[in-house]
């Protein structure tokens, strides 16, 4: 009886491993506040942003999506020249992910241009064409204190990017 319970235990490790690795790698660089106000990077817009990047990255992976961790030198990167700067530049955000085994980047920028509305815009990389193969954008409205809209925001990006790896991932497929 025991026996079965540890057979059966490995069949399911072996068939979620076997899963795992035939799901492409996907590295998540964190949505970047482009703040183009007057008053730039205020810490509750900072704060929100933070919140959209750490809900959509729990998202992508409670959906299944196969995220790896980025390139050490993404960050520096980003700090060196802008908030925009791998999303205008994929060869470069390719090359910092080189070493992360990734078969696509998604790139965000949370762009700022008034003090009503942030637009979350954001492209998926295939890294083997070297090409964007999706570009999403959307509005976020509220206020600050709203975190509902930013969460759910955060959620409908994510399955958009779960739908398209997934659509894209199989017609690799032979």
């Amino acid at each position: 009886m025991m026996i079965n319970k540890i057979m059966g235990i490995l069949m399911v490790c072996t068939m979620v491993n076997a899963v795992a690795e035939e799901s492409p790698k996907v590295v998540v660089m964190a949505f970047e506040l482009n703040d183009m106000t007057n008053l730039p990077n205020a810490p509750e817009e900072l704060q929100r942003i933070e919140l959209l990047s750490t809900k959509f990255l729990e998202n992508l992976k409670s959906n299944g999506v196969n995220v790896v961790p980025q390139g050490p030198d993404v960050k520096s990167e980003v700090e060196k020249h802008s908030p925009t700067y791998l999303y205008d530049n994929i060869e470069t955000a390719i090359d910092l992910n080189k070493d992360t085994g990734a078969d696509y980047l998604v790139i965000g920028v949370a762009l700022k241009p008034t003090y009503l509305f942030v637009y979350p815009r954001m492209i998926i990389v295939d890294v083997k064409k070297r090409s964007v193969v999706m570009s999403k954008a959307a509005q976020l409205e509220s206020s600050w204190s709203d975190r509902n809209t930013t969460v759910r925001t955060a959620e409908k990006l994510a399955q958009v990017v779960k739908e398209r790896v997934d659509v894209l991932h199989n017609a690799e497929k032979p």
